[in-house]
């Protein structure tokens, strides 16, 4: 799947990138449904987001900044609050994996 305005592919997008593209698409799917069940239509809208769940379940590289890991650590406590997923475990592995490396740069 290529993103509609940049032309890369979800897994050349940054984890930061992937989340908002995720919650953006959840949030939209749901605007949609709301709307036409305001309108009482029927409110079975394909889900477009299933590409970015398998992405950021599957995420296997640590964060890049700080920011990133906030990001990631925000969608794990999300979802834990929401009820156990697969993508909790991949988005502290991505935040822990960044405290590792930026721990490392600052005691060598």
């Amino acid at each position: 799947m290529r993103g509609r305005r940049c032309g890369m592919t979800i897994k050349e997008l940054s984890l930061t990138a992937t989340i908002l593209r995720y919650r953006a698409e959840v949030f939209t799917q749901l605007a949609n449904q709301l709307e036409a069940e305001e309108r009482g239509e029927p409110a079975d809208y394909p889900v477009t987001y299933w590409p970015l769940i398998e992405t950021i379940e599957n995420w296997s590289r640590p964060a890049e900044n700080l920011p990133e890991a906030m990001d990631a650590l925000k969608l794990a406590i999300e979802d834990y609050e929401a009820g156990d997923t697969p993508r909790i475990p991949a988005m502290m592995k991505a935040a822990l994996g960044w405290m590792n490396a930026e721990y490392a740069r600052r005691t060598a």
